[in-house]
């Protein structure tokens, strides 16, 4: 009578079935010299593929780093374009101040600001509201604000124009065109008076731009004006 005794190495190895997704993807992170041991399988492994019926495990690892390179060529492109935006935006705010710091007088200053807005800011009409002064009156560029309340601002505003906001007085014959607008306060809580900036671009003062740009700009020119008051 045979005296066979089962096989221990082969009682040893774990079914098939009881491997799961964990225990291989476990095994082949721990084990980085299996694909070395076994280089066919890189070419034999196969993987589904939406578009392509099936892909080799090489042909899906190099279709994953091409998208991730593609995806960091986006961010470094998206972070090289931010750089150069700021950096135009330096130079525009640096022109700005020069040209209203070398302007002469009042007029010139007022002059030099509306120029330079709608040359260096994509703006395409200005307008100058401030309170009354107390000696004398406002070079003829200025709107006088009737009431100190009518200024009353607290930061910049973007957006649509105002229903209240008298268009055609402060714009003349481009009030029609307007389709946003950016107000910055003058002085604190803009005790100066207003900024008005106006696009016939819905987009150029969208309420959720940022306001940073403006805000440089409002103090600025409140900075300068507050001279002159």
């Amino acid at each position: 009578m045979s005296d066979t005794k089962p096989d221990d190495d082969q009682n040893s190895q774990p079914a098939i079935s009881e491997l799961d997704d964990a225990a291989v993807a476990d095994f082949l992170k721990n084990d980085d010299s299996f694909f070395r041991r076994h280089p066919d399988l890189l070419t034999e492994l196969t993987i589904p593929h939406a578009a392509r019926g099936t892909v080799s495990l090489v042909e899906k690892q190099i279709d994953l780093l091409r998208e991730r390179n593609q995806k960091l060529q986006h961010k470094l492109q998206q972070l090289i374009n931010n750089a150069g935006a700021n950096q135009t935006t330096y130079e525009r705010i640096g022109s700005l101040a020069i040209g209203l710091a070398k302007a002469g007088s009042l007029d010139g200053l007022l002059q030099e600001l509306c120029d330079q807005l709608a040359d260096n800011f994509a703006v395409d009409a200005v307008a100058i509201e401030l309170a009354p002064r107390e000696q004398g009156d406002w070079p003829q560029l200025v709107h006088t604000a009737a009431r100190a309340e009518s200024t009353a601002l607290i930061g910049p505003f973007l957006g649509e124009p105002p229903a209240d906001l008298d268009l055609a007085g402060l714009f003349g014959n481009q009030a029609e065109q307007i389709a946003s607008i950016g107000i910055l306060p003058l002085g604190n809580n803009a005790s100066l008076g207003r900024l008005l900036l106006a696009s016939h671009d819905p987009e150029r003062f969208r309420a959720d731009l940022g306001t940073q740009l403006l805000t440089q700009i409002g103090e600025l020119v409140s900075a300068l004006l507050s001279h002159h008051c």
